[in-house]
């Protein structure tokens, strides 16, 4: 899965698909553009029809029940092997069922226990009725402990072949404050639909959801989208969606898995931000106006260092979180405790580090399971870089200290180092200080080193890999060949070596 993706080309039928999603995009944006104010009509970025060839399409319908928290969904998955080899079975990942057990679940960590179940552990699961290929049904299984990784047996699909899964399933939302759950009139389901699962040498990935980091990966699909909801439900989706006799519907092409949340209490607000149509929901409008506001100057700082944002819309939203943010393509979730007028620039530097991850994590996908700095060392240095660019040199000095020169004097106990893989780490404590700061303090180290800076070299790896995925010897290469230098070294020096908790200036490899 790491490397660069091969660009398929379309078939008729496919092209045909892509071309509707674009233009249904269109005419939604265009909609919204009336509805809100502007006089421009968005386009759809030139990269993004050209990522989506070939991709799997995805059509999904969505029906949301208050009365006993569950949502229906029924989707269909248009999939076409393009792999060398004939495949046998298709991996899915149902996140979802990893709430069903206290002991599985990605809330249940100590640290934040109470604050995602303040009335006890409430469990959450999908419960699939069918699973079909081509229209019959299909034998499937689940293939690990938390129920998190299925596999649907099909008959050998050659390279180049397609043909249809389809999935009928109701997913029962737990009482939880999490990226999953419900939680002060909010439905926050990231993570919530079925999605392929990432492939590797092995076949099918299927390591449990764990409760540290992001510990899902996708590789990119288009979408098309439909949502039924009670009267005064208010969505807010990765695809702008637009009302059309009683059903919200949208599309998105080349986005990696979808974020939604769902509330009768959101106010909106939206603006313009070059050709992006940004989108903001919250409790409050001077709420939703706040951060959209923080989430425009964001795209435009980002869009100047790293390339353009290339899907139509961007969204944001509130929701209840013991945690800052949680990121998904062209969409995410950021904690209401830092909607007080009080947190004003905390809500900034969080709404900077997520939409950071439109480029690390969204564009350019790694493997946050295995390699975790990848985008979050990365995404804490864009909000450096977004400090600097806005507020000037000692607004940037300052919080450089706290972000990145502070956490390389912590001492954390244990054989702890940026590169480790999520499973390493006991708790969200240590993981923030190594990954996010002593991994930002690397890219700190290569913008010093690295002629001209390391935003140029950030371009460059977006542009090479947007859309598919870098892994660490990628961005090594990478490194090397646009600095002519070999920082390999460098890299070994912040991502793989230990720092003494009894002296900080010792290091032993671990």
């Amino acid at each position: 899965m790491a490397g660069k993706g091969c660009i398929i080309p379309l078939c008729g039928s496919a092209r045909r698909k892509v071309l509707l999603i674009a233009a249904l995009i269109g005419i939604l944006l265009a909609g919204c553009l009336m509805l809100f104010g502007g006089d421009r009509a968005p386009t759809v970025h030139p990269s993004l029809e050209a990522a989506a060839a070939g991709l799997p399409e995805w059509d999904v319908h969505l029906t949301l029940h208050p009365e006993n928290r569950s949502l229906h969904i029924t989707q269909t998955l248009q999939y076409r092997n393009a792999a060398d080899a004939p495949l046998a079975s298709l991996g899915l990942r149902t996140w979802l069922n990893a709430y069903a057990a206290q002991e599985t679940s990605p809330a249940s960590l100590e640290e934040i226990f109470d604050a995602c179940y303040p009335e006890g552990f409430s469990p959450g699961w999908l419960d699939i009725a069918s699973i079909t290929w081509q229209a019959e049904e299909a034998a499937w299984a689940y293939t690990n402990d938390d129920r998190t990784a299925l596999e649907v047996t099909i008959p050998p699909l050659a390279p180049g072949e397609e043909g249809v899964l389809r999935v009928e399933a109701t997913a029962y939302i737990p009482l939880c404050a999490h990226r999953t759950g419900y939680a002060d009139g909010v439905y926050q389901l990231g993570n919530v639909l079925p999605v392929l699962a990432a492939r590797d040498g092995e076949g099918w990935r299927r390591e449990e959801y764990l409760p540290i980091g992001d510990p899902f990966i996708s590789d990119c699909a288009n979408w098309r989208v439909s949502l039924q909801l009670p009267e005064g439900y208010v969505p807010a989706c990765s695809v702008p969606l637009e009302k059309q006799e009683g059903i919200w519907q949208g599309g998105m092409l080349a986005a990696r898995e979808l974020g939604l949340c769902i509330s009768a209490d959101y106010k909106a607000a939206a603006a313009r931000q070059g050709d992006t149509m940004v989108y903001s929901y919250a409790r409050t409008e001077a709420g939703a106006k706040r951060a959209l506001n923080y989430a425009k100057k964001a795209l435009e700082t980002y869009a100047r260092l790293y390339g353009d944002y290339p899907w139509p819309a961007y969204t944001v939203c509130s929701v209840d979180f013991p945690f800052g943010g949680m990121e998904y393509p062209g969409f995410c979730m950021l904690g209401q405790g830092y909607y007080l007028e009080s947190r004003a620039d905390s809500l900034e530097l969080l709404i900077a580090h997520e939409t950071a991850h439109q480029w690390f994590y969204a564009l350019v996908g790694s493997d946050s399971i295995r390699h975790p700095w990848q985008d979050e060392a990365l995404c804490e240095y864009a909000v450096l870089r977004y400090v600097e660019r806005r507020y000037g040199q000692a607004t940037y000095e300052t919080l450089k200290y706290f972000r990145t020169d502070a956490p390389m004097r912590e001492n954390v106990p244990g054989n702890l180092t940026p590169g480790s893989p999520i499973d390493y780490f006991p708790n969200l404590t240590d993981y923030s200080t190594v990954v996010y700061g002593r991994g930002a303090a690397l890219m700190e180290a290569l913008n010093a080193i690295i002629p001209g800076g390391l935003d140029g070299f950030l371009r460059r790896y977006v542009e090479e890999y947007g859309f598919s995925f870098a892994d660490r010897a990628d961005f090594e290469a990478l490194l090397t060949e646009y600095t002519g230098m070999d920082l390999t070294p460098l890299l070994i020096d912040y991502l793989d070596t230990v720092m003494d908790a009894r002296n900080t200036n010792e290091r032993v490899i671990a």
